[in-house]
């Protein structure tokens, strides 16, 4: 069997997207950190895949992870749960108040 190279390239972030997500984390008192996507490109063929931007998002003992990959593309775990910001305002507060 051949060896399989990958060749990888940074996926563009949106920034005006993470500081809209870093206020609402900011008003919400709770901790972000932002992991950069990437593409991922298999040498010599037509294949690629991409890994999209995840987000952490840390209150007390829990940890929420939103993926995106574009600013029109926010989601809550994976791709069947799209959310936009207002909703992870409304999530954050209805977390906080659980766990407080």
């Amino acid at each position: 069997m051949k060896n399989v190279e990958f060749l990888t390239e940074k996926l563009i972030k949106c920034e005006e997207l993470e500081n809209k997500i870093k206020i609402v984390c900011s008003f919400n008192n709770v901790k972000c950190n932002f992991i950069q996507g990437r593409i991922l490109f298999l040498k010599n063929t037509n294949i690629s895949f991409i890994e999209p931007h995840k987000i952490e998002i840390k209150i007390k003992s829990y940890t929420l992870i939103i993926t995106y990959i574009n600013k029109t593309n926010l989601f809550l775990y994976n791709r069947t749960m799209p959310i936009d910001t207002k909703q992870l305002d409304a999530l954050l507060k209805e977390i906080k108040s659980k766990v407080s």
